[in-house]
């Protein structure tokens, strides 16, 4: 084969490289569960701290209800400038012999560098006696500092926590 053939079947193969279409883009779900020890703490530190972090949870072992703040992450391996949350779950438990209600609040973030918080979400879980249930915000939010806090009355207990979000791969 001569060398101008050669370089016609070379151009010819380019060009079929360089002209397939791109794969199109998968969007992802991912999902991050978690023990409640591993991502929330008490607002108050010190001796005047009632939660008692066990592998069964957070547990309010006071008296008085504690504010009780969580954190969420997301891997940065899936490209956080296209992640999208899209619903948190904070599964509590009742360890009293009373009907409790447990509050909490969906802070959403924005991106850190606008130094803002979107638009605050309260939901409630009523818990009959060594009930359990769940607080659940579902929605879109910017991925950068999303976060609950919970108002845990005595004997109440965080057990885990789940982000779900989303991307393109």
């Amino acid at each position: 084969m001569n060398l101008s053939a050669k370089a016609a079947l070379a151009t010819a193969f380019s060009g079929l490289l360089l002209g397939a279409s791109p794969a199109v883009l998968a969007e992802q779900s991912h999902y991050v569960s978690s023990n409640a020890v591993d991502k929330c703490q008490a607002f108050t530190p010190g001796v005047t701290n009632t939660i008692r972090n066990r592998v069964a949870g957070a547990e309010n072992v006071g008296t008085q209800p504690i504010a009780v703040a969580c954190a969420f992450e997301v891997s940065e391996t899936y490209g956080l400038n296209s992640a999208t949350v899209d619903s948190v779950y904070v599964y509590l438990k009742n360890g009293s012999a009373n009907e409790v209600t447990i509050s909490c609040t969906l802070l959403p973030g924005t991106n850190w560098a606008s130094d803002g918080v979107g638009t605050l979400v309260t939901q409630s879980a009523t818990l009959a006696p060594g009930g359990t249930g769940a607080v659940t915000y579902e929605g879109t939010w910017d991925v950068y500092g999303i976060g609950v806090n919970c108002n845990l009355p005595p004997q109440g207990t965080i057990q885990g926590t789940v982000i779900r979000y989303r991307n393109d791969a």
